[in-house]
């Protein structure tokens, strides 16, 4: 009996963690809507191509991701509503995007290396940085006819691609 409770007292020891940061990541319904709404004013400032703007929404996203301990290296579209995306109906086709070309080798290499770079940056908030890879991520993406709002990490190998 006392290894049975031994036993219970180690796996709610394990598990209680787990659900607690299970619990943190979850935005109030506020949060959660003022995060989509940055969210939203971002993808538009980058098909914009709206530095300042860019900016200004990364640190609002960041800030609300910091308040609920969330990893600054967590793609945006992840914690938008969904928490795989964002609306496909309202922001374009990118979340469903399944395009018949796919990036070169040499082209996928080059990808993968500007999207490890711009992790990086945002989490260092190297502002100049995260604009100067974003630039090159979306010249890769136009060469390939891939649309601007399909997020980064479903091009990137590590991503799941958007194959």
């Amino acid at each position: 009996m006392k290894k049975l409770l031994g036993i219970s007292a180690l796996l709610v020891a394990i598990a209680l963690p787990a659900f607690v940061q299970g619990q943190q990541a979850r935005m109030s319904p506020d949060d959660q809507r003022k995060f989509d709404n940055y969210y939203s004013h971002w993808i538009d400032a980058r098909q914009k191509n709206d530095r300042d703007e860019i900016i200004s929404q990364e640190k609002r996203m960041q800030s609300l991701m910091a308040r609920y301990g969330i990893p600054q290296d967590v793609p945006y579209d992840r914690i938008a509503s969904g928490g795989t995306g964002y609306d496909a109906d309202r922001y374009g086709n990118g979340r469903h995007y399944q395009g018949r070309s796919r990036l070169s080798p040499d082209d996928q290499r080059k990808f993968d290396n500007y999207y490890f770079h711009w992790i990086d940056a945002r989490r260092k908030n190297d502002r100049d940085e995260i604009i100067s890879q974003e630039k090159r991520m979306q010249d890769l993406m136009a060469r390939y006819g891939i649309p601007q709002d399909v997020p980064y990490d479903r091009i990137a190998s590590q991503g799941g691609g958007y194959r």
